[in-house]
């Protein structure tokens, strides 16, 4: 790569980067390494550029690197990366650490953090004045469940604040810092608990910061029912009453202001002269020049003090506000209204300037609100709410008291029972500090690249030729199969919309199965309602989005990312580095699986922004899962125990979870240890009698501190179905083309060539014929890419037979209204996640390998009605509930059997 040229995602350049920007960029083995200097320029005038390594080639050179741009460089349409020696920074950012406190400065802004106490942020200032201070984070928890409709106590709420533990500097410039905190919450009584990890990020020329805060669920769900999670500053106000101000921005740009002490509207005309600079935010003039119908009286104004704005729902919020008496008079609570706010607000002077602050996701990932109290006090406070204090408790308890079954709810409940321990969520604010009110005008751009969020990628074709993640897929073209991936891809984006999926656990994640007597997805039927990434939706929407581009994908796969490794995995706890299935409640069922948290599907987020720390944290914490699934044994509730001492897994999806976990923390790091464990288990795998087609459903022995994989018997007496529809097949890819271990890429390709072979190829191979599991046509990528490995064409042509001839047909979009729905929509009226994230990867693959030999129409399968072809799914994830004995008398009888649909399982 002699250059690279990158765009906005989103096509338009952001009007502001108040917090700077970041991206990454994959390189060819041995093109780079550490010592490479990168440069950048937009639309050809070099701008700063800061370089670090996120992943490594085996041989030491840079597979993937992470950039960060300043926030005071020129912004145009196109970064053209090259190598070179990067421009430097006009206002470079530098890091001073002292005993007690850590400053960060870009010349005329300085940010001082504190490395103990409860204050996170010491002071925010600009040329030597504070503009704001006391940072802290805080949690409220409510000691029961509301009960609004109840007469009686309430329960009471008590006030939590983070506490520092830990202060780690990890970037240091000259275009960026990054401050790491960690620590836990309490106060009032209540014990340390709710790990919390917040980072500040300062960009060069910035006159403020990023703020990122995650934090981990470890209380009571029956006693710790969180009310409010915010942050919160003091701003110091200086200015006279008329003079300060305050705002708030919606979406589409508008701007609500008003001042505390307001003079317009009054009995008395206040001019033009006065009434123009305050509605503005500018300096009024002198009182004394004011017409004396108003100046002498202007202390008998109300002063306006108290100022909240709600966002209690994605199509509604509200502006409500009090004067300085508090708590003993009323708010009115219409003083304005919208449909989405951006989450943007000011609190200042239009002399001495303030605070301006900007929460993530508003509209989407509440209830979200804004406080600004004490506006007519020399001191103003400001909370960004990131879940408001006036919504309803979170209830982290579970949606009922009974399990209920997998034969009806496909539900898997019970051992353990459903516990929220270990989840976690994140929120992001951005706060910079101004030295006078900001015009309407520019609150409205700041606003709206705070909505955009910016991020820098590459074309399609250039990731394509970097044949990242697996490489198994190629830059979209125009097909008749191409079509329908699109049609599928445009439901889902409407279908966010559509059924507002939004909310703080839950914006992000998808839908499983639809309903199509109600008109709606399964939201209430057991296993049938989130779909937590269950047969490798993020992987679908990234690979879309990398042979596409488009902007919509890139939004959907990166908030699914957040929510899948936050609401669906469990942080700390007796499960940390397992994930959730699928669920009514997003954390409840008792199915705890590594790979709903495993890292490599998580890796194209991290690398494509340029390495989100957070991410790199979490993927982390998943590693402690070699140990957990040693309690949390997948076949706990299908097999006797396993020997004594000896651990227990499948070789898919669980063993390549780990792998993936491990393959991932190698090339981030080049630490043998991750190597070594991975290079075992290839090799043990190797040596196994069958190869991946081994034991009951690939169990194995499991060796939880040196990675060993051992023989337990029982080959083809279960379905490998399951094995690698996580993305565990498309991970294998990657890891064949890295780490040459000829034994095991030789058993790989004969589980990619025998999966979907025919009796006698399998006889031939193994001695014996057996029941793969069906999916053919999702095996199929796995065939055309053995085809391609092989040389073997005919392969490739028998993966697309069976891919035509088993493909799960969807429906056309249909709209439905009247009396059958409370509003009107469109639909899939078969619709199903698994389907159609399969369906649409095996397609990917299929077109990659052997576009060649894509039929010239679909062929519908013959004689398989709807529901039979429904049922497939329905019995794809299902832990078995029959006696071992029962299986093995069930087994003999016949393996192909429809009706033995308990020997599907996955936990």
């Amino acid at each position: 790569m002699s250059k690279v040229n990158l765009k906005w995602v989103d096509g338009s350049k952001p009007t502001t980067l108040p917090a700077g920007s970041s991206f990454g960029l994959p390189w060819k083995k041995g093109q780079i390494d550490k010592t490479t200097a990168v440069a950048a320029s937009f639309d050809g005038q070099p701008v700063a550029l800061q370089t670090w390594p996120l992943a490594y080639w085996p041989d030491g050179s840079l597979k993937w690197t992470g950039h960060a741009l300043s926030a005071d460089g020129n912004t145009g349409e196109t970064l053209t990366v090259s190598l070179g020696t990067p421009a430097e920074p006009q206002s470079p950012v530098s890091v001073n650490e002292e005993d007690s406190t850590i400053e960060v400065s870009t010349g005329s802004f300085k940010a001082t953090f504190n490395k103990s106490g409860s204050t996170l942020i010491d002071s925010l200032s600009l040329n030597g004045a504070v503009k704001a201070s006391g940072g802290t984070i805080l949690i409220h928890v409510q000691t029961g469940p509301d009960n609004p409709d109840v007469p009686g106590d309430r329960p009471s709420v008590i006030a939590t604040t983070g506490s520092i533990e830990q202060v780690t500097v990890e970037q240091t410039g000259p275009v960026r810092a990054v401050i790491k905190v960690t620590g836990k919450y309490s106060g009032d009584g209540h014990a340390e608990f709710l790990p919390f990890i917040v980072r500040f990020y300062i960009a060069a020329g910035a006159t403020g910061l990023r703020f990122n805060h995650f934090f981990s669920y470890d209380g009571d769900q029956q006693k710790d029912f969180i009310r409010g999670i915010g942050l919160r500053l003091s701003v110091p106000l200086s200015d006279v009453l008329q003079d300060r101000h305050v705002r708030f921005i919606s979406t589409e740009g508008g701007v609500w202001g008003e001042a505390v002490r307001v003079v317009s509207g009054l009995r008395r005309d206040a001019t033009a002269a006065v009434l123009t600079p305050q509605f503005e935010g500018q300096a009024t003039p002198d009182v004394s020049t004011w017409p004396t119908t108003i100046g002498p009286y202007l202390d008998t104004l109300p002063v306006w003090s108290d100022f909240t704005l709600d966002q209690q729902t994605p199509e509604y919020f509200r502006i409500s506000k009090r004067t300085n008496a508090g708590s003993k008079a009323a708010f009115l609570t219409n003083a304005g209204h919208g449909a989405k706010a951006s989450g943007v607000g000011y609190l200042g002077g239009a002399k001495a300037g303030g605070l301006v602050f900007a929460l993530r996701d508003f509209w989407e990932g509440g209830p979200r609100g804004l406080d600004i109290r004490n506006a007519g006090s020399d001191t103003g406070e400001v909370t960004l709410w990131a879940y408001s204090p006036r919504a309803e408790a979170l209830d982290m308890r579970h949606y009922d008291t009974v399990a209920h079954g997998l034969d009806l709810a496909y539900e898997d409940v019970g051992n353990p029972d459903p516990d929220p321990t270990g989840i976690g969520r994140s929120y992001e604010a951005v706060l910079e500090i101004v030295g006078s009110t900001p015009s309407r005008e520019d609150l409205a751009k700041f606003s709206a690249s705070h909505v955009q969020q910016p991020q820098l990628v590459a074309g399609a074709d250039f990731y394509a030729s970097a044949n990242i993640f697996g490489g198994s897929w190629s830059v979209a073209g125009n097909s008749s199969y191409e079509d329908k991936i699109n049609d599928w891809l445009d439901f889902y984006v409407l279908e966010v919309k559509q059924r507002q999926i939004y909310g703080f656990w839950g914006f992000g994640d998808t839908y499983h199965t639809y309903d199509s007597t109600r008109h709606t997805w399964r939201y209430d039927v057991g296993g049938y309602a989130w779909d937590n990434g269950e047969l490798g939706t993020d992987l679908w929407l990234w690979m879309s989005f990398l042979r596409t581009g488009r902007a919509d994908i890139w939004k959907l796969a990166k908030n699914m990312t957040r929510v899948l490794s936050e609401s669906c995995q469990h942080h700390v706890g007796t499960y940390q580095g397992l994930g959730c299935r699928h669920n009514v409640s997003i954390w409840g069922d008792g199915a705890k699986e590594a790979r709903v948290a495993g890292s490599s599907l998580r890796r194209p987020l991290f690398y494509l922004s340029g390495g989100d720390e957070l991410l790199g944290d979490i993927m982390d914490t998943s590693l402690q899962v070699d140990w957990t699934i040693l309690t949390w044994e997948p076949f706990r509730k299908v097999l006797p125990p396993p020997p004594a001492g000896v651990g227990r897994l499948r070789i898919g999806p669980d063993w390549t979870a780990l792998a993936g976990n491990w393959f991932t923390k190698w090339e981030r790091t080049l630490d043998e240890k991750y190597l070594n464990k991975l290079l075992t288990g290839m090799r043990d795998i190797a040596q196994l009698p069958n190869g991946i087609f081994c034991g009951y459903g690939s169990a194995v022995g499991w060796d939880a501190d040196g990675g060993h994989l051992t023989d337990l018997g029982s080959s083809f007496t279960s379905s490998y179905h399951l094995t690698m529809l996580f993305g565990g097949g498309e991970l294998l890819m990657e890891i064949v083309d890295t780490i040459d271990e000829p034994g095991f890429k030789a058993v790989w390709l004969d589980f990619c060539k025998y999966y979907n072979a025919s009796a006698a190829d399998k006889t031939a191979k193994y001695g014996q014929n057996f029941n793969s599991g069906g999916f053919q046509q999702l095996y199929a990528k796995l065939q055309v890419y053995a085809g391609t490995e092989l040389g073997d064409d005919s392969l490739k042509q028998a993966a697309w037979n069976n891919y035509v001839t088993y493909e799960v047909k969807m429906q056309d979009v249909t709209d439905v209204g009247g009396t059958d729905v409370i509003s009107p929509i469109k639909e899939i009226n078969n619709c199903a996640t698994n389907d159609v994230a399969q369906n649409s990867l095996s397609r990917i693959s299929l077109l990659h390998h052997a576009p060649e030999l894509a039929p010239s129409g679909l062929t519908k399968r013959q004689n398989t009605p709807l529901t039979a072809v429904k049922e497939e799914w329905d019995t794809s994830t299902i832990a078995a509930q029959a006696s071992y004995a029962e299986k093995a008398s069930v087994r003999s009888k016949t393996a192909h059997s429809r009706k033995n649909w308990r020997r599907f399982f996955c936990f």
